[in-house]
This record gives C-alpha cells, structure tokens and sequence, in this order.
C-alpha cells in the first residue's frame, strides 16, 4: 500500500506519462494497423469472463479502433468460459489483467489474493433471476423457501435472505438453457443481456428479477495483478483509459467495429443478439450509470465501495472489515472520462 506522499509522486508520474502518451498519440500515423504493426508496442492479455460477447464490447471497440495501439499497448483479449477463471488468472499472474464483480474481487482481497480494482466496467450489474413468465416468484421476498440455481459462494445470496428474511436452496450453476427450458419451476441466476433474448427467440417467455433492484448493487470491474501494477503503473494508467475510450465509443457510437470482431471469435453469437445486449446496456445503463448521482463510464465512487464493503462484513461473508486500499486503487482513473 502507498503512503500519501508515495502516492503524491506517483501521480505526479502518472500525470506526466499522461502528457508523453497525448503527446505520442499526436505524433502516431493515421493508420492504426500501422500502429499495431509497430515493434514499439507494450504486449499485454487481457481475460474475459465468459465467451466474446457485448458485456465485453468495449475492449474490442479499444482493439479494433486502434485506442490501444495509440496508448502503446499491443493488448491480446482471452477469451473465458466454464474453465476461464479470471480472477486466478490475473491473482497468479498469469495475465495483468481481468475483470469480474467489485464483491468478488474484496473476498479474494480478503482471502489474500494479489488482485486490485483499477477501474469500473459497468456502473450496474446486469446478473439477474430468471423465470418462466407464468411462474408465481414476482418479487424477491416470494424466493422463500423456494430453490435457486446460482454460483455457490456469490455474496447475494445471503444478502436476499437476510434482508427479505428468507431462506432458499442452493442448486450449482449449469451452463446451458436445457434445464430451465424442460423445467418451468426452475430458478436460475442470469445476466438480463443474454439469456432472456435467447430465450424469447426459442419461443419460451420469460421474466426477470434484477438482483441490483433488491439493493444489491456491486460494479462490474478491470482488475490488474497488483504485483504488475505496482512495478507497471505507467501501462495500468494506458490501459485503464484506453479501455474507457473504448467503452464510451462502443456505448455512445457506432458498436459495428466491436461487433465484427466479437463475432469472428464467437460464432454462436449472432447479429440479432449482439443488438439486443448493446441496446439493453444503454436502455438500463449499465456502463455510464447515472450521471446525476455522478456516475459514468470507468468511474469509480470510492464511498460507494467502502459502503459495500461494510455490508459484507455486517453479512459475515467478510471477517474483518477491509479498507478500500486492501482492493482498490483509484489513482489508475483518468481525472475526467
């Protein structure tokens, strides 16, 4: 951790290699393949979640515009799945960086994993309960005695059953829509810019309990290796905000460049699909949050944070309460994004 005056210079550094990296993307050809092709370039991966799709629109967006090439940073996005584990990818150092929930990321803070939340990546969380349209759960509290097929260990869980003062079952989570199709009692966890969509197209109706409408509300995260980001920051700082750049062009522009790139590598997402995920992100907004609360695409509000952290020690799912600098290092965000 850094002492304030460690942390002074440091973004004195920052500021300045901000300056150089302005100053060289002025000077850059115009062709960002020519930039890419450039031996200059800072290779880095960065592993996905889950399978190319929308949720991760806006590093390719960063990729495919050349944002990060113009940053200097050769950036190789890994694809996840069932078997991608990010977050002990990037906790080993197998990659600098990942992304994943800001709940998850303090329990593996907590559990003395190297991991630090560099930026936001999506201001709200879009996971959700799914269920059959005709299905009588209509609120959080009907999920009493019912059972819920969810990530074992998500920090949710016990939140909903102590708030609405209920308790469910646990079924592991299956990967695959089968089940629930087959099976019109069944509960399970869900993002609400996927599954529905997919769903609705196979002719099945659905319906949704957003799980940050009962007042669980973490952000979606970029998560650095803190070993890296301590010996690299200057490459922290050129990712960071050439990922935002990327976000706030996929989000607020033309989306097709990601689009295409997404599905090159992941031909089970079709156009239909990415259209509807790109317009449910901007619908709910997600990524750029509420501006009148101060959010936007990248921030991170550090009261909001530390508020969160409280509430999982106040669940029991942390033992100890845990200082936002245990997890999080906001020095990585651009001053205005």
């Amino acid at each position: 951790m850094f002492t304030p005056m460690a942390r002074f210079i440091r973004k004195i550094g920052q500021l300045t290699l901000s300056a150089s990296l302005l100053a060289c993307c002025a000077c850059q050809k115009s062709s960002s393949d020519e930039i890419a092709d450039s031996a200059a370039l800072t290779p880095v991966q960065l592993q996905l979640d889950w399978f190319p799709e929308p949720a991760h629109g806006g590093f390719y967006q960063a990729l495919t515009k050349g944002y990060y090439a113009e940053a200097g940073l050769a950036v190789e996005i890994l694809p996840g799945g069932p078997g991608g584990r990010p977050t002990q990818k990037v906790a080993s150092g197998q990659v600098p960086f990942s992304m994943g929930r800001s709940d998850d990321m303090m329990l593996a803070a907590a559990q003395g994993l190297p991991v630090l939340i560099v930026a936001a990546l999506m201001q709200h969380d879009p996971q959700a309960l799914l269920l059959h349209q005709d299905h009588p759960v209509n609120t959080f509290a009907d999920l009493d005695g019912r059972a819920v097929m969810a990530y074992p260990g998500s920090a949710w869980i016990p939140y909903l059953q102590k708030r609405f003062e209920i308790e469910f079952d646990l079924m592991p989570m299956s990967f695959g829509l089968a089940r629930f199709i087959a099976d019109p009692n069944l509960i399970q966890a869900c993002f609400v810019t996927d599954e529905p969509f997919r769903l609705r197209q196979q002719g099945v109706a659905v319906k949704t309990l957003l799980l940050a409408d009962s007042g669980y509300d973490p952000y979606r995260v970029i998560v650095a290796h803190r070993p890296f980001a301590d010996a690299h920051p200057e490459i922290v700082l050129a990712f960071v905000a050439a990922s935002i750049r990327g976000w706030q062009d996929y989000i607020r522009g033309n989306p097709s460049s990601a689009h295409g790139r997404i599905a090159q590598e992941n031909d089970h997402m079709t156009a239909d699909q990415m259209v509807f995920s790109h317009s449910e992100m901007i619908i709910q907004r997600f990524v750029e949050g509420d501006p009148a609360v101060g959010e936007s695409i990248g921030a991170l509000d550090p009261r909001r944070l530390k508020s969160h952290a409280q509430l999982l020690y106040e669940l029991g799912v942390l033992e100890d309460p845990l200082p936002i600098e245990a997890y999080a290092d906001l020095t990585f965000l651009p001053d205005t994004h």
